[in-house]
């Protein structure tokens, strides 16, 4: 049974407080437009198998019929806790998802929807309805996406909806504020949960270049730096270069080259010696290589910027 809420002032009839089934429409509100995030409306539904849906309750602009869909002025998170259905959305609208426990349908102001739990099962909604620059900015810098329309949301997810009924269920229009809050909870778990593969990549990568910073003594050859991150070289590979603009073998080679200038301008070792130390076959392929990077035979480049004190070795690799 639904709960009796008040839908001027956003309360909850007190005999109803701890009922089940409930939802409620919440006006806007300019404290909470003041950090970006304003909760206009949340609810929790339990659809049996083999009801109608949407049930004939809520506000004209949020029913639909299946054949026709709808359009929401706002972002609205609705995680469904239980059972199973299908969703559809723009811009493929004849593409439908399935839509499991555990997911969270993303919808988007303007953009057409429709969804509906499987008739066998039923399932249970969760929902939040929120409007907003931060929800805005976050679209603008495409952490939520509108494909695809569905996020696993998990239990922190369930945990933070959970706070959200118990708030709402207690008094959603004093505690509208607080219901805003955890609209950005949600928002954040979503950009964070987006941000995830890119932030383990960058990682992989940055483990990479660790890697053949601290073997420029001793170069490692590059698959055996793949191997040892536990991913193939192509991936490596592909990785190293998307997010840093370069080959791993270029890479590894100024890395070597940056050593050697170090080497040149503090060290008192000759070109030879200095070759040998850096893992080069030999002196003349590492002055042919450093002078390709810098311009300078090594000599020259210890010449101009080594200390003035230190000696200036005649060395058989220049």
């Amino acid at each position: 049974m639904d709960t009796n809420i008040d839908h001027m002032t956003g309360q909850i009839a007190p005999q109803a407080a701890e009922a089940g089934d409930y939802f409620v429409y919440l006006p806007e509100s300019r404290l909470c437009q003041s950090w970006g995030c304003t909760a206009l409306s949340t609810g929790f539904t339990r659809i049996a198998a083999g009801s109608d849906y949407p049930p004939m309750r809520h506000p004209d602009d949020h029913h639909f019929v299946w054949e026709k869909g709808r359009t929401l002025q706002a972002y609205q998170f609705a995680m469904i806790t239980e059972g199973r259905g299908q969703l559809a959305a723009a811009p493929d609208m004849d593409a439908e998802h399935a839509v499991e426990a555990g997911d969270v349908i993303l919808l988007y102001p303007g953009v057409w929807h429709r969804f509906a739990p499987d008739p066998r099962s039923g399932w249970t909604e969760n929902w939040i309805e929120c409007t907003g620059t931060a929800f805005d900015r976050v679209m603008e810098m495409g952490l939520f996406p509108m494909s695809p329309p569905l996020w696993h949301g998990g239990s922190r997810v369930a945990e933070i909806f959970a706070r959200i009924h118990r708030l709402a269920r207690e008094d959603a229009l004093g505690n509208q504020p607080a219901l805003s809050t955890l609209g950005l909870q949600l928002l954040a778990e979503l950009c964070q949960s987006r941000q995830a593969p890119e932030r383990g990549r960058s990682r992989l990568v940055e483990r990479a270049r660790r890697i053949l910073m601290e073997t420029s003594d001793r170069p490692n050859a590059l698959d055996q730096v793949a191997e040892e991150l536990g991913v193939s070289y192509s991936t490596l590979r592909r990785l190293f270069r998307a997010q840093t603009g370069m080959s791993l073998k270029r890479y590894q080679d100024e890395v070597r080259i940056r050593r050697a200038c170090e080497l040149l301008r503090s060290s008192d070792q000759s070109v030879k010696e200095i070759a040998g130390l850096l893992g080069y076959n030999s002196p003349y392929h590492f002055s042919s290589q450093f002078r390709k990077a810098t311009g300078l035979a090594p000599s020259l480049w210890r010449q101009r910027n080594g200390p003035g004190w230190l000696p200036r070795p005649q060395d058989p690799g220049e």
